[in-house]
Formats: C-alpha cells, structure tokens, sequence
C-alpha cells in the first residue's frame, strides 16, 4: 500500500508541472473567451454584459461570417480529399523499392517546415498576373483563355489557395503515413501473400485496415487545421477581394484586434472551438479502430 502511494505520489510530482502550464495555455484561455463572448468590450471602456447579443447579431446580421464558414468548410473538404489520398499513394511509393527514396521525402516534407509567411509570399509572386510562373507558362503554351487574376477573381481565389495550403502540408502527411506502413509487420504481409493477396489487394486488404488509426488522426489534424487558418491567407489575399477568402480566424483577427470588438471577437472563437469539437466527433465515429485495438 505504502509503495502504491510513494508510486502515485511520485506519478503527481511529475505530471502536475505539466498540467498547470497546459491548464494556463489551454483550458484557461477557453474558459476566458467564453466568458468574454458574453460582454461587449472594446477595452478602452468597461465591459457591458449583453448576454447572448454577439451571438444574435453573428447569426442573424453576419453576412461575412456565413461567407468565413463557407470558406473554412470548402478548405475543410478540399484539403481532406487532397492531401489523405495523395499523402497515401507517396507513402506507398516511398515505402517500396524506390531509387532515391530518401532525397523524395525530404523534398515533399521541407514545405511543412517553412514560415507560411514565407510560403504565401513566395506563391504569390507564382500567381502574379504579370510576372507569375503560372500565367506567362500558359502564354507560352497558348493557352491566353485560361489566364486568370488568381487571387483577385472570386471564383478561383479559395482554388488557389487550397492548392497552396496542400501543397505545403501534403508532405506531413505522407510522413505520418510512412511511419505507419512501416510499424506494420513483414510478417503479416507475407501471410497475406501466401492467401494469394498481392498488388493493391494487399493496400486495400492489409495496409488501408491497419492504417485507420492513422487516417483518423491525419483526418483530425487536416481538419482542424483548414478550421484555424489564417496565416498563409492573411499574406496571400487579407481576406479579399471583398472578403471572397476570408477565413474564420481571419475574421475573428479583423474584428478584435482592427476593430476593438473583443466581445464579438471571443464569441468568433467559441463558435471556432465548437467547430473544432464537432469535426473531431464525427471523424472519430465515422473512422472505427475498434476492430483493430481489439
């Protein structure tokens, strides 16, 4: 008895450091915009509670908020259909017998390591309508009709830059893929193999199953992810044209820090975490590995 409490007790010394600064980077910011959702504030002048007004107004006069949920949801869609896939097929080739294999994962990795303010600028000069890669390639192709204003016509800037956005993250997915194709063990394979499985019968059989704790935490993550960003759009677009790109956090950004509405901004955030909440919920009932933990 006395060693399980000298044991529990050492278990405690060590873990409540941790708990703490996670509680005051974490938990205790959550509860703070929650409760800041409920006031209007603009800092220089007490705060007033209003209840649920900024919910109201968000829901009911809001129009670029509904415009940030669109755009949010389409990069949600579009990154998931991208980069899982793709992110799985360069695993699989990258796990085989491939010359140079290592050289190809440092390449596809090394964007997910640089600044996205670094990576916007540099597309944005990609997609310049003058200057850019993109639009003289086509001039010298002949093909004047596909030219576009990239990031200023509303109907291809969100295009852009979800090809941006995989483009720089479809690496850490494919790394996490690798990782997990090679947990898996030889041994299964070649049981498989001898039930006469081979070729994509083995990827679809063995290695998609045994890979589905994986694709639910790259499903997460990808999601999550499309849900909170902002940086790469903020230097790519700002938001525009007329808040065409906008995004959720964006919005959130503009609205406390550009216009003092810290209330309406924290009420921004709690929708955000709730969307947060709701994706990793459905991912993780539509994604069972109850199967494979048993």
């Amino acid at each position: 008895m006395d060693k399980m409490l000298r044991k529990g007790s050492t278990i405690a010394f060590f873990i409540t450091p941790a708990l703490f600064l996670y509680s005051a980077i974490v938990f205790i910011p959550i509860i703070a915009s929650i409760y800041l959702s409920f006031f209007d504030w603009d800092v220089l002048n007490p705060m007033k509670f209003i209840g649920l007004d900024n919910y109201t107004r968000m829901f009911s006069d809001d129009d670029i908020f509904f415009i940030t949920i669109r755009n949010v949801l389409f990069l949600l869609v579009t990154s998931l259909v991208i980069q899982l896939p793709f992110g799985f097929f360069l695993a699989l080739i990258l796990t085989g017998n491939v010359r140079g294999k290592d050289f190809f994962k440092l390449v596809f990795i090394m964007p997910a390591f640089l600044s996205s303010v670094a990576v916007g600028m540099m597309w944005t000069f990609i997609y310049h309508p003058q200057i850019g890669i993109i639009n003289n390639l086509l001039d010298w192709l002949g093909l004047d009709s596909l030219k576009h204003l990239w990031l200023s016509e509303p109907k291809t800037v969100m295009w852009a830059v979800t090809a941006v956005v995989s483009w720089q993250f479809i690496g850490y997915t494919m790394i996490l893929f690798i990782a997990a194709i090679q947990n898996i063990s030889e041994e299964i394979y070649e049981a498989a193999r001898l039930e006469g499985a081979i070729g994509w019968k083995l990827v679809w059989h063995i290695t998609m199953p045994l890979l589905k704790p994986i694709i639910k935490v790259n499903a997460i993550l990808i999601s999550i992810g499309s849900l909170r960003f902002f940086d790469l759009v903020y230097v790519m677009t700002g938001g525009g044209p007329a808040n065409v790109s906008q995004t959720l956090v964006g919005y959130l950004q503009k609205r406390s820090f550009g216009q003092l509405e810290y209330g309406y901004g924290n009420s921004l955030a709690v929708i955000l975490l709730v969307m947060c909440l709701i994706v990793t919920f459905v991912i993780n009932k539509l994604i069972s590995t109850k199967d494979i933990e048993d």
